[in-house]
């Protein structure tokens, strides 16, 4: 099996580092330049991709080295909208690949050209978190009425938790996806106080969220923005009350 396993992988190197067809090439590449759209085969988009950043400049694929192994959009100096967006479209889990081709056809349906090294650079490249996300708006949309000054001050909130978690390992990120869990199933909050203050900010946006879904979160909203305004005993107290709501269900 593991003789068969590198013979597999050696069969994927080649296939990865061989030139891809130029025709199709070319009608990709139209494609993504009028449309916004790449194709669905990674090395194809990846050589689309390239292209675009180089100015729509056809090259030659001499390159030995396994398309994943070159220069990725994101390493182009300097660093711009473009690069980090396009990176996301080729690289990102699917769920932010699928919103960062979105985002890239969008912007050209409003005109935006490939080619332009400026490429949606009105958005700017956000200090954390992903640029897909950052283009969309994502934040901005979440905020509507009663709840646009309660919202501003949770995107506030949200910024602070960003460059306080911004140090912290890989695996912090997996100890607070459990801390949630934790929170969601049987109400117990975090110890730890960056765990606790991230899940009340997570916790306020999908509220958000469920707002513009229609579901009624007027309490728990009413609840929540208290809470981050609260001290000392009170803010105890607030926080037995919310996980109380959270064991019983009563979250939306």
């Amino acid at each position: 099996m593991r003789a068969l396993d590198k013979r597999i992988g050696r069969v994927q190197q080649a296939i990865d580092a061989s030139p891809v067809c130029e025709h199709t090439l070319r009608e990709d590449y139209e494609w993504f330049q009028r449309i916004g759209e790449l194709p669905d085969d990674d090395h194809l988009a990846y050589e689309v991709v390239m292209q675009a950043l180089q100015g729509g400049e056809e090259h030659q694929q001499r390159d030995t080295t396994p398309f994943h192994e070159r220069e990725q959009p994101r390493e182009q100096w300097p660093p711009s909208v473009r690069g980090f967006l396009f990176d996301e479209a080729l690289d990102a889990d699917k769920q932010l690949r699928n919103l960062a081709r979105a985002a890239i056809a969008t912007e050209v349906a409003w005109g935006g050209d490939v080619e332009n090294p400026a490429f949606g650079a009105r958005h700017g490249i956000p200090t954390y978190g992903c640029v897909a996300l950052h283009v969309s708006g994502y934040l901005q949309r979440l905020k509507a009425a009663p709840y646009e000054e309660q919202a501003t001050r949770l995107f506030i909130r949200h910024d602070n938790i960003c460059g306080r978690i911004s140090t912290k390992a890989d695996s912090w990120f997996s100890t607070f996806g459990e801390a949630m869990a934790q929170f969601w199933t049987n109400g117990e909050p975090p110890d730890d106080e960056l765990l606790l203050d991230t899940m009340l900010v997570f916790l306020e946006l999908h509220m958000l969220g469920a707002h513009r879904k229609g579901t009624d979160v007027a309490e728990v909203m009413t609840l929540l923005d208290t809470v981050a305004r609260a001290k000392g005993d009170e803010r105890d107290d607030l926080l037995t009350n919310l996980s109380a709501k959270a064991a019983a269900g009563e979250l939306p």
